[in-house]
């Protein structure tokens, strides 16, 4: 889950949120000013973009994930833990993803 705390985000956040995130994390660290940041960045949003991209890498995580020490050169706290109310979010994300597959 490394992906949502790069940006800064919840595990349950929504689309918009996720987007303000990125927007927000690629004015601090822009492509010309901190490319290496950028890229982790850019690597962080594409494994969660979509509510689809979201639930596989919930699910199945990603052979694209980001590697440890992407992570640590955005200078970010490692939680590997998922509080009750995170988890049941996922479910229901997970539950409204099924929904619409049927």
């Amino acid at each position: 889950m490394i992906a949502y705390k790069i940006l800064g985000l919840e595990v349950t956040n929504d689309s918009q949120i996720i987007r303000k995130a990125y927007r927000d994390s690629i004015l601090k660290y822009s492509p010309e000013k901190a490319p290496q940041q950028y890229k982790i960045i850019r690597k962080a949003y594409e494994l969660v973009e979509t509510e689809q991209k979201r639930l596989e890498y919930f699910l199945l995580g990603s052979q694209d994930d980001i590697e440890f020490e992407e992570f640590t050169t955005l200078c970010l706290n490692i939680d590997k833990s998922i509080p009750l109310k995170k988890w049941e979010g996922l479910c229901q994300l997970y539950q409204k993803s099924r929904s619409r597959q049927k």
